[in-house]
């Protein structure tokens, strides 16, 4: 493979896929999107970024490709919504990239999806908030991708020299599953009261955060995965304490009155728990306390 064919595609340029795109720029590694509307007629999608605990706001733009000339592209990242998903594999079909081609998806939920591309599972403790104004790193945390990845071997050493904290994990599922209960406790917590992550660790909110824990802990068991509950509770207090100042994307996404990942969160976590036949009884009061004050 050569240098001239080693462009990353990213699909989806929210909060995380901003992060990804600066960090992967700042790396002087090349950079391509698609523009959300075909009618765009601006080359660029342009944002605001403040880097961790920085003082500046830089002005950051990522070029658009070309769909009738994907020819430098090697490789796509996206990072978009659950249920955007489907939509996603979609486009890449229209733009006919090729099947072979290796694909890193990033996203907080859950969903059966069957593709016959090579996908590789990508997992963020990172903070970032998004607002109509500047996209802020706001939370230091850290990247892990699945280790099988590293057969691609541009792709591989371009991720190592663009995410410093990323780590090639061997049992990526594991890991995704551990993610998966972690939002499953956050997201939807800050969204129904209205607070910061670092706000859940408040005396009110222990008990129930606690009892979702130790729910989730029971369905991982039901489903095979290995999840402790000592570590599931400190994992979910050290990214309340290491993204304090953050709001979490469901909250986010509450706020701007825009679809949320519910349905890829909790609502798949109960779908599961009703598979093996396990009652998840405080998840089902917070996923019903959700729908009563956000869905329309």
């Amino acid at each position: 493979m050569t240098d001239s064919h080693s462009t990353m595609l990213l699909m989806g340029a929210g909060a995380i896929g901003q992060l990804v795109a600066y960090q992967w720029q700042q790396a002087n590694l090349p950079l391509v999107t698609l523009p959300r509307k075909k009618s765009a007629t601006d080359s660029y999608l342009r944002y605001q970024f403040r880097g961790y605990q920085s003082n500046k706001v830089e002005a950051c733009a990522i070029p658009f490709a070309d769909p009738s000339d994907i020819s430098a592209i090697h490789a796509v990242f996206i990072a978009v919504k659950t249920y955007d998903l489907v939509n996603v594999f979609t486009e890449l079909d229209r733009i006919e990239l090729p099947q072979q081609y290796p694909i890193i998806c990033a996203h907080n939920g859950l969903v059966d999806l069957t593709t016959t591309r090579p996908c590789y599972t990508w997992i963020t403790t990172q903070g970032v908030t998004r607002s109509p104004e500047v996209t802020e790193h706001k939370g230091l945390g850290v990247d892990w991708i699945d280790s099988d990845i590293k057969k691609h071997r541009l792709l591989s050493k371009q991720l190592r020299t663009a995410f410093t904290r990323l780590e090639f994990d061997p049992d990526i599922n594991t890991r995704q599953w551990q993610k998966f209960c972690l939002n499953c406790v956050i997201n939807p917590l800050t969204a129904v009261h209205q607070c910061l992550n670092g706000e859940l660790l408040a005396q009110q909110y222990q008990q129930q955060y606690r009892q979702l824990v130790i729910e989730l802990v029971t369905l991982s068991e039901a489903l095979g995965y290995w999840v402790n509950a000592g570590e599931l509770l400190s994992l979910v207090e050290s990214v309340c304490q290491a993204t304090a100042a953050n709001q979490s994307s469901m909250l986010s996404d509450v706020k701007a009155k825009r679809k949320t990942e519910i349905e890829a969160l909790t609502g798949y976590a109960l779908k599961k728990a009703a598979e093996v036949d396990i009652n998840m009884p405080t998840h089902a009061a917070l996923y019903q306390q959700f729908n009563q004050l956000y869905l329309r």
